[in-house]
């Protein structure tokens, strides 16, 4: 039987802050390109105007080769400017693994400019309620074919054990 409890918050909810900074680079021409990145709807107006890209990138705790992998950054690409070349409209979720946050993730959106600020926009698993800023800024590139962007992310989040319905809550059947 489906039910729903209110209850009055009592105190406030414990909040976290996160600061990480990582990296991901995106490969969108050569050989590996189709690795981490697929053109799905290809228009070819002016600087791909409507067009739309699905990415899977590797997030990383450094630069370079040695540098261990820590989560993906999953989610699409949209071309949403008829005028610049850096304005794709990005929606994506940083899924983290085999860390000390495995399983966790941040959803983030906002605008590939080659620098600035991502919007936190929610999360899961460790990261529930999370909100913030991840700053991205191009760090290395071999124009037309790779970019390496450093991740600066600062967030706020409820772990979901914060708080428990109080006894003086009213449990109602739906």
């Amino acid at each position: 039987m489906a039910y729903y409890a209110i209850a009055p918050l009592l105190c406030t909810l414990m909040h976290n802050e996160l600061y990480m900074h990582l990296y991901t680079t995106e490969i969108y021409n050569g050989p590996n390109s189709s690795n981490d990145h697929a053109l799905v709807i290809n228009v070819n107006p002016p600087l791909g105007f409507g067009n739309v890209v699905v990415d899977d990138w590797p997030v990383t705790d450094g630069l370079g080769p040695n540098a261990n992998i820590v989560g993906h950054i999953q989610g699409v690409h949209i071309q949403s400017s008829q005028n610049a070349a850096y304005g794709w409209y990005f929606s994506f979720n940083l899924d983290f693994e085999g860390t000390r946050f495995g399983g966790s993730m941040l959803r983030v959106m906002g605008m590939t400019a080659g620098y600035g600020d991502w919007s936190i926009i929610g999360g899961a698993g460790e990261f529930t309620m999370a909100r913030g800023v991840v700053e991205n800024q191009v760090v290395q590139e071999d124009s037309g074919f790779w970019r390496t962007y450093e991740l600066k992310i600062h967030a706020f989040y409820t772990p979901m054990n914060s708080s428990v319905v109080s006894s003086i809550a009213f449990t109602k059947n739906l």
